[in-house]
């Protein structure tokens, strides 16, 4: 993209795998809400799909299309793509089940201008269709992030080009668990992760069954093991403290299940205990989310999902680390 006045150069990269029924909304909004000072280029780059989503992006004026050729596709490879092609100062990375709110863009450059020490700059992530299932409404409550200085991002954040670049980009051996390396990599020589308490984008995560539920739980299990074997000798020891967490919940249950046996008495007695025990976390939890959660009840459901996710998490924390 070649500079040819003085309009700050803005890329945008947008990936995608069958999303073709969000697909034309999460490129319009890129069109729609960039701001006037900018001088814009958009990428979509597509992982194998087998819908409509290639031949909507290419209907689309302005939008470049690139297409992943592999047998392993992954946002990492997906996302690099994008990188490589990209000749912006600054460059907005974008999932494509997810859209830009009005006001990011311009909010996210300003950051970025304003402090050269802030490589990523990210907002909130916002559930756009929690009513339609209770996995959506309890999972849309996890992306609220407190505006500051953090240890990573999503994958919907806007970055400096350049730091990204001198990083090396994401790492494509992780099929999981690729921000937050970056973002690892990135701190280590001071640059800053910054979240701003701004609406940044509309998520549909579009997760109606358990079953997607407790798979999604793996994946981030996955994640967590993968980047926590990859850094655990460091002095950060990026996600071990979580990752021990993790493995630590189902072990205090059975502790509480055998101590509510022994004390109430029989298996029944310490079902009891526990669920009673399980209860009052979620309330504690809930209390502390109920004025964004909708009130009473969908506050208890996110504390009792917090405490319930940690099984699937588990099952893929084993998994990813007996996958090294």
């Amino acid at each position: 993209m070649a500079n040819t006045s003085n309009l700050l150069r803005l890329s945008v990269v947008v990936i995608g795998l069958n999303e073709e029924a969000r697909l034309r909304s999460a490129l319009q909004a890129v069109f729609d809400t960039c701001p006037a000072h900018c001088e814009l280029e958009v990428f979509y780059v597509d992982s194998g799909s087998k819908d409509l989503s290639v031949a909507i992006a290419e209907a689309m004026p302005g939008v470049q299309v690139l297409r992943l050729q592999t047998q392993r596709p992954s946002a990492a490879k997906a996302r690099n793509m994008g990188l490589a092609q990209a000749r912006g100062d600054y460059v907005q990375l974008i999932d494509g089940d997810s859209v830009l709110q009005v006001g990011w863009l311009e909010t996210a450059v300003q950051a970025l201008e304003a402090n050269s020490g802030i490589a990523c700059a990210f907002g909130q992530c916002v559930e756009a269709f929690p009513e339609q299932s209770i996995y959506m409404r309890v999972c849309g409550l996890d992306w609220h992030i407190p505006a500051g200085d953090h240890r990573l991002c999503g994958g919907n954040a806007m970055w400096r080009r350049e730091v990204i670049a001198a990083h090396g980009f994401f790492d494509e051996a992780l099929q999981l668990g690729e921000e937050p390396d970056l973002c690892y990599r990135v701190r280590q020589q001071g640059h800053r992760i910054v979240c701003v308490d701004q609406p940044m984008v509309l998520h549909d995560l579009a997760m109606v069954t358990f079953k997607q539920y407790w798979k999604r739980g793996e994946a981030t299990g996955k994640a967590y093991a993968r980047v926590a074997s990859r850094y655990w000798r460091l002095p950060e020891k990026m996600w071990l403290r979580e990752v021990v967490r993790n493995f630590m919940e189902p072990l205090v249950w059975a502790v509480m299940l055998v101590l509510g046996s022994a004390i109430v008495g029989g298996v029944g007695g310490g079902l009891l205990a526990l669920s009673a025990w399980l209860l009052l976390r979620a309330v504690k939890i809930a209390r502390a989310v109920r004025k964004r959660s909708g009130g009473w009840l969908g506050a208890c459901l996110y504390g009792l999902h917090c405490q319930f996710i940690r099984l699937p998490v588990v099952v893929g924390q084993v998994k990813g680390l007996l996958q090294r």
